[in-house]
């Protein structure tokens, strides 16, 4: 299946998703319509596009907060309810201005509500599109929150990208890292990734060997082959993280070293009981993706 439509939730408040963000998706689904540009029966190049429905929440500011602070905090809450309007409607200007003579789709809406509601409405709108995009700002626990929602309940993958990256997002994704368990994570995500993966110039499936008591890592060669057969160059490699104890921070370190443009990866190879007390490489990557990260379950 072909990626062509993007769910892309815009956040109001307490900060606006930011310009690079807004920018950063429109380049990317640019670049998908071009790789997927088509002929006619004549031979001649038709635009293909990638459709993008932006959802921009703009989060109600409940009054209720107001009953025991008196008239200052009733100004104070009216003051931040007018900034979180304001910052919808420029999110919405911004989007709609950087879609103009790109090969996109695109689609915007503002939905006024609070903000566990907002999260069901994103959760529901997400299974109507192939992917969703979200930006994630460092340690903020709020991007993470609905970040989860969507990898867990959304059923599509959802492509996550820093904020603030430490270096320039590539928008191509020519060179691809695929983290590989054996897992029925991992494998659901290679299948959503597949459309990527065909258009690559390069793919690194890699295994971190030491870090499973059961080896789970078989089949990886199996799908670097098959990828070589299409036409993909592709390579397999069993790694070994040695004294590096955070699983997510050594997948972090290889991404960087191979200059990977694109990480695809399972959400939660181990039980998420163990994972909320433990750690894993799905909650730090979330915490602190390392550039773009397609993740699903």
């Amino acid at each position: 299946m072909a990626i062509r439509d993007l769910l892309f939730p815009l956040l109001s408040y307490p900060d606006p998703t930011p310009t690079s963000s807004i920018q950063a998706v429109v380049d990317i689904s640019d670049k998908m319509a071009e790789r997927r540009c088509a002929r006619d029966k004549n031979g001649i190049s038709t635009d293909a596009k990638t459709r993008i429905f932006a959802l921009v929440i703009e989060t109600l500011i409940d009054p209720g907060l107001a009953i025991e602070g008196g008239v200052y905090i009733e100004e104070y809450l009216n003051a931040e309810a007018k900034k979180c309007a304001e910052n919808a409607r420029h999110l919405s200007d911004q989007f709609g201005s950087l879609i103009q003579g790109r090969r996109i789709l695109g689609t915007c809406k503002i939905l006024k509500n609070g903000i566990s509601p907002s999260l069901r409405a994103i959760l529901c709108e997400s299974r109507l599109h192939d992917m969703t995009a979200i930006s994630v700002a460092k340690d903020n626990d709020f991007h993470q929150t609905l970040a989860e929602q969507l990898i867990f309940e959304s059923g599509r993958p959802v492509l996550i990208f820093p904020e603030a990256p430490q270096h320039r997002l590539d928008r191509s994704f020519e060179n691809i890292a695929i983290a590989w368990d054996g897992s029925r994570p991992a494998a659901r995500a290679l299948a959503d990734a597949m459309p990527f993966l065909r258009r690559a110039d390069r793919v690194r499936i890699f295994s971190v060997t030491d870090d499973k008591t059961i080896d789970l890592t078989k089949g990886g060669i199996e799908i670097a082959d098959a990828l070589n057969a299409d036409g993909v160059y592709t390579i397999f490699e069993e790694v070994s993280k040695h004294d590096v104890r955070d699983l997510g921070a050594f997948i972090k370190s290889y991404v960087t070293e191979h200059e990977s443009d694109l990480l695809v990866m399972g959400a939660y190879g181990h039980s998420r009981f163990r994972e909320f007390f433990l750690g894993g490489a799905t909650s730090s990557i979330l915490a602190h993706p390392p550039g773009w990260v397609m993740m699903s379950h």
